[in-house]
């Protein structure tokens, strides 16, 4: 594993750099940490890239106030600073959104892309609402009864039940982040734009996953950004709620190894 401090991004790059290139952006109110059984899965054979968003996990807080776009152009300087040469990109939820705004302004940039539990509408009134409840509850010093909220409305019944381990992995990563990181994320996400018009100008190979379970972003969402696409797959990821990769990994990963045969550099 080699670390980058890019531009005050904290960027941790796996596998050989002559290899086909990954990168993944990670969801709310996570970091670049939610990757880890992508990574483990996927460093034998490409050069994996992960990062953690503007200020969360290790990356520079900054001044606090990032849109979607900004995010782009982050993602855009780790690809330029490590001469990644067309990677797919990979975002699930918030890292999706990116992930979408990404392809609308640099399509040229990716050579495919994968998008997962996420969705190219705008936020709704009820969850901008949901949002500023959210930001309230943080503010009047209520953070554990938002992560668990978070944690039980992300995950599956049967996994918020039964994987033990990985709530509790969940409650140490989103208690890494600072409280201004997370409400200034909840507002970055109700301001963001919608995509869902670029959707048929997307040319890439496009993999579009979700998870079966999943609450926050239902599969009919991730179903209109395949309906729309022109070269894209769709895949539903059986015993998962809305962080597919991590509570289901192995049908996860051996979706994405599929998608990447072929590009890997002989």
């Amino acid at each position: 594993m080699i670390k980058h401090n890019i531009r005050g991004l904290n960027v941790l790059e796996h596998g050989e750099s002559n290899r086909f290139a990954i990168i993944f952006i990670h969801a709310f109110p996570l970091c670049s940490r939610m990757w880890d059984k992508q990574v483990e899965a996927l460093e034998g054979k490409y050069r994996v890239v992960v990062y953690d968003l503007r200020s969360f996990g290790y990356s520079e807080y900054g001044d606090g106030h990032y849109t979607i776009d900004s995010h782009v152009s982050d993602l855009i300087s780790i690809i330029d600073s490590l001469k990644l040469d067309k990677p797919v990109v990979c975002g699930l939820s918030m890292g999706g959104y990116i992930t979408l705004r990404a392809l609308e302004l640099y399509q040229s940039k990716f050579k495919g892309a994968i998008i997962a539990d996420s969705k190219a509408e705008p936020d709704n009134n009820p969850t901008k609402h949901t949002r500023a409840d959210q930001i309230k509850m943080i503010k009047n010093g209520q953070r554990e009864q938002f992560t668990g909220n978070f944690i039980k409305g992300a995950l599956s019944e049967v996994n918020y039940t039964e994987k033990t381990e990985l709530v509790e992995f969940l409650k140490k990563m989103i208690g890494w982040q600072k409280n201004e990181t997370i409400t200034g994320a909840l507002m970055t996400l109700a301001a963001r734009a919608d995509t869902t018009e670029f959707l048929e100008r997307l040319d890439l190979r496009t993999l579009v996953m979700v998870g079966k379970e999943d609450k926050l972003t239902p599969a009919e969402f991730s179903k209109i950004i395949y309906g729309k696409t022109k070269n894209s797959d769709f895949k539903l990821i059986s015993n998962a709620g809305h962080l597919s990769n991590m509570e289901n990994p192995e049908e996860f990963n051996a979706a994405i190894l599929e998608f990447l045969k072929g590009y890997e550099k002989k």
